[in-house]
């Protein structure tokens, strides 16, 4: 898809808005795989440490030790 497609002569609002979440969340996503591969901490153990998650559901998520 060309940056300024030639046969679109305005985009709405609501266009602009969408496709600005589309694109934030896509990279978004990469940028939590690439973390994921990192340190191997999953989506759940993190949530449960920044937010006070009760205990019996997952216990908060610890870096891993550097290698080497």
């Amino acid at each position: 898809m060309p940056w300024f497609p030639a046969d679109v002569e305005e985009w709405s609002v609501r266009w602009v808005l969408l496709h600005l979440i589309e694109e934030t969340a896509r990279h978004g996503g990469h940028a939590d795989i690439i973390r994921e591969s990192l340190d191997g901490a999953t989506l759940y153990p993190l949530m449960a440490a920044a937010e006070p998650w009760p205990d019996p559901w997952f216990e908060p998520g610890e870096p891993a030790a550097p290698a080497g």
